[in-house]
C-alpha cells in the first residue's frame, strides 16, 4: 500500500449509514476548524439512515471538489457490489438484513435484479471507486479493526468482506509496529482510544451522534 506524508490536519470521519443531516452538521464544523486538512471516509454510508442517496449526493460532490480527499469501502458497499455482480436473490437478502430497504426508498426504487442500475452514473461510478485502505504517515485506515499482518488488497471476494466485517479489536501488533489503525464499524457510545488503536464509530447509523478524529492533534468531533 502506497503511504502518503500525513497533512498538517486528517480528519477520519467514522460509519455514517444514511444520516444526512449529522454528515452536514460535522462537515460545516470541520470546514470551521480547518477548510484546507484532508478527509477520509471509513466507510457504510448507507443503509439504516433515511438518507443514503442524499448522503451518496454529498460525498460525490465533496470528491470532486477537493480531489485528495479519500474514500474507503465499508462491508455495506462491499455487500452491495457484490449483490451487483451476482444480480442474485441470495445476496439481495444479506442486504435487507443490512437495512437495504432505507437505501432503496431513498433512491423510490423497488428491489429487483438490477443490482445498482438504479442509481444515478455518478453514485454507481463513487461506490465501485472506493479504496480499500489509506496510510497517511504512522496511521493506517481501514473500515474495520484490521490485523497488523493483514494485506487487504491481497484478499478477494468473501475473504476482503471477513476483513470488512470484524469486530474483534487487535490485542497487539499496531503499537508494536509504530503505526496506528483508524477504524469504524464497532459502534460504540464514546471513540475508543487504545494503544495503536482509534476507533470512530460511535452509531450514527442507531440514532447516536458521527464523529469525526482529528490527526495528529487527537481530538474528536461530533454531530
Amino acid at each position: 500500500m502506497p503511504v502518503t506524508p500525513l497533512p498538517h490536519t486528517l480528519f477520519a470521519v467514522g460509519d455514517i449509514h444514511g444520516q444526512a443531516e449529522k454528515l452536514d452538521a460535522l462537515l460545516g464544523r470541520l470546514d470551521g476548524l480547518d477548510p484546507t486538512a484532508q478527509l477520509v471516509f471509513l466507510g457504510d454510508y448507507i443503509d439504516r439512515g433515511p438518507d443514503s442517496r442524499q448522503v451518496i449526493d454529498r460525498l460525490a460532490a465533496l470528491g470532486n471538489k477537493r480531489p485528495d480527499t479519500v474514500f474507503l469501502l465499508g462491508n455495506h458497499e462491499a455487500a452491495l457490489l457484490r449483490y451487483d455482480a451476482s444480480r442474485s436473490p441470495e445476496d439481495l437478502r444479506l442486504l435487507r438484513r443490512f437495512g437495504f430497504q432505507a437505501t432503496l426508498d431513498s433512491y423510490e426504487s423497488a428491489p429487483g435484479d438490477q443490482g445498482i442500475d438504479f442509481m444515478p452514473q455518478e453514485h454507481q461510478d463513487f461506490f465501485r471507486n472506493l479504496h480499500r485502505w489509506h496510510q497517511a504517515g504512522p496511521y493506517v485506515f481501514f473500515h474495520a479493526p484490521l490485523p497488523d499482518d493483514a494485506d487487504p488488497d491481497a484478499a478477494q471476494g468473501l475473504a476482503l468482506e471477513s476483513l470488512l466485517s470484524n469486530r474483534t479489536l487487535p490485542r497487539q501488533g499496531w503499537a508494536e509496529s509504530g503505526r496506528t489503525l483508524v477504524f469504524g464499524h464497532v459502534p460504540l457510545e464514546t471513540p475508543l482510544v487504545a494503544p495503536g488503536l482509534i476507533g470512530v464509530d460511535t452509531g450514527a447509523g442507531w440514532g447516536r451522534v458521527l464523529t469525526a478524529v482529528e490527526l495528529p492533534m487527537l481530538r474528536f468531533h461530533h454531530a
